[in-house]
C-alpha cells in the first residue's frame, strides 16, 4: 500500500535540522505544520497479523522482533531479525545549567534522561547494519500492541522512513489468536553495502521547553489556546500517589487516592505528580482492549504474558470518541508524554493515523520532566483530570 506521508515543514532550514539531530536530537518541532493527509487511516501505522502473513514472502519486507534476544530465541514470528528495542533509544547524560557540568544526583551518580531517540548517525549505523534501505518495509512487533513495536515505528518515521508498521496485536496475536506457528530459526540480516540514508526528516517530537511554553498560568486551568499536553500514564504516575480505580472507566472514572507516594522513573529524585493541566488518557484500556473470541465471547489469554490477555487497538471511532470527551481535537496541536516516551509514541502514531496534521511525542517525558527545576517545569500532584475542549 502506497501511503502519503505527513511531511513536516520545519521553521529551520533543512541543514540547521539536520545538524540539531545529529547533536544530540535536541532541536524543537513545535513550530512545524504539517501536510494535511485526508486519506490518513490506522492502518498506515499499524497493520494486521493476516496482512503481515501475506506480504512475509515479498521482497525487501523486513519483520522486526523487538522483544529481547533471550525472547526471541525462545520462539518468534518466522522470517523475523531481531534488533531488541534497546538500540532504539539512547540515554544521554544531563547538563547542569547552574555549572555547564553533567548533572549528577546525591549519590554522586550522573543523572541521565534514558530513552533518547536516536540521531540520524546513531539510526543509519541500526538500519545499515540489518539491511534496511529506505525502500525496505519495516514490521515490527513485540508482544501484543504494546509501546515498543510502535516506538520503532515513531523513531522512522520521524526520520522519513515511509513503510515503517506496528503489529496490532503483536505476537501474541499472531500465536494465541490466529494459532500461527513461532520459529526459533535465528536469521541473520546481511549489511547494506551502503549507509542508509536518511529521507525527509518529519520531527514527530518536541523537548521539554516547547511544553513548557504551553502552560498558561495565568489561564488558571488550561494550557494556551490550541494546544493540549496529553499525559498517557497510569492514574498512580498522573497524581504522584499510590491510586486505585474505584468504579468506572481508568480515564474517567472513580479515584482512591492513598498517602503513599509513587512516581516510576530510572532517575533518583524524580518528582511525582503531573504537568500542569495535562490531559490524562489511561494507555491500557482507551485506545487499546481485550481481543474477544468471536465464538465464546471471552478475551483471549496471552500464553507467551502471565496473566495477561491479548491486546488490541479499539476502532478509530472508538479511539476518536475518547480523544474527542477530553478535548484531544485535530484543531489543536497535541504534545504526547509518557514515561520515556513509549506509550505516547503510540499515542502520536495513533492520532497521526486519525488524520491530526500537530501532534508531537515528548520523548523526553517524566524521565526528564521530573528532574528539572520546578520554576520552569512545574508538577502537581493529586486529580487534576481535565475533560472537554
Amino acid at each position: 500500500m502506497k501511503i502519503k506521508l505527513l511531511i513536516a515543514v520545519l521553521a529551520l532550514s533543512v541543514s540547521a535540522a539536520a545538524t540539531a539531530l545529529l547533536s544530540g536530537c535536541n532541536s524543537s518541532a513545535a513550530s512545524a505544520a504539517t501536510t494535511p493527509a485526508a486519506t490518513a487511516q490506522l492502518s498506515d501505522y499499524f497493520k494486521s497479523t493476516d496482512w503481515v502473513a501475506a506480504h512475509a514472502s515479498d521482497a525487501n519486507f523486513v519483520i522486526v522482533d523487538t522483544r529481547s534476544a533471550a525472547a526471541y530465541a525462545a520462539g518468534h514470528i518466522p522470517g523475523a531479525i531481531s534488533i531488541p528495542r534497546t538500540q532504539f533509544y539512547f540515554a544521554r547524560n544531563v547538563i547542569d545549567p547552574a555549572t555547564g557540568s553533567y548533572k549528577v544526583d546525591g549519590s554522586g551518580n550522573p543523572v541521565k534522561i534514558a530513552y533518547d531517540i536516536p540521531t540520524q548517525a546513531e539510526l543509519v549505523d541500526i538500519l545499515t547494519r540489518n539491511g534496511i534501505t529506505p525502500d525496505t518495509t519495516v514490521v515490527s512487533y513485540d508482544n501484543d500492541t504494546s509501546s515498543y513495536g510502535p516506538r520503532v515505528v515513531w523513531v522512522l518515521k520521524s526520520y522519513g522512513h515511509a513503510k515503517a508498521y506496528a503489529i496490532d496485536g503483536g505476537i501474541d496475536k499472531w500465536k494465541d489468536v490466529d494459532g500461527r506457528a513461532l520459529s526459533t530459526t535465528a536469521v541473520t540480516p546481511t549489511p547494506s553495502a551502503k549507509p542508509y540514508k536518511i529521507g525527509a526528516v518529519n520531527l514527530f517530537r518536541v523537548n521539554k521547553a516547547d511544553v513548557a511554553a504551553v502552560i498558561d498560568t495565568a489561564n488558571g486551568n488550561h494550557t494556551k489556546a490550541g494546544y493540549v499536553i496529553s499525559d498517557v500514564r497510569t492514574p498512580s504516575e498522573y497524581t504522584g500517589v499510590a491510586t486505585t480505580v474505584t468504579s468506572g472507566a481508568a480515564s474517567t472514572g472513580t479515584w482512591s487516592l492513598s498517602s503513599t507516594p509513587f512516581v516510576y522513573s530510572t532517575n533518583a529524585g524524580a518528582r511525582p505528580g503531573h504537568i500542569p493541566y495535562a490531559k490524562f488518557s489511561d494507555y491500557e484500556s482507551d485506545v487499546f482492549t481485550d481481543y474477544i473470541n468471536p465464538t465464546t465471547g471471552q478475551p483471549v489469554a496471552s500464553s507467551l504474558q502471565s496473566g495477561r490477555n491479548v491486546k488490541v487497538l479499539k476502532s478509530a471511532t472508538d479511539i476518536q470518541a475518547h480523544f474527542t470527551s477530553l478535548g484531544i481535537t485535530p484543531d489543536k496541536t497535541i504534545y504526547n508524554h509518557c514515561e520515556g516516551g513509549f506509550r505516547s509514541g503510540v499515542y502520536t502514531l495513533i492520532q497521526l493515523g486519525l488524520g491530526y496534521q500537530n501532534v508531537y511525542n515528548y520523548d523526553g517525558s517524566w524521565n526528564e520532566w521530573s528532574i528539572q527545576d520546578n520554576t520552569l517545569y512545574p508538577v502537581v500532584t493529586g486529580d487534576g483530570r481535565i475533560s472537554g475542549p
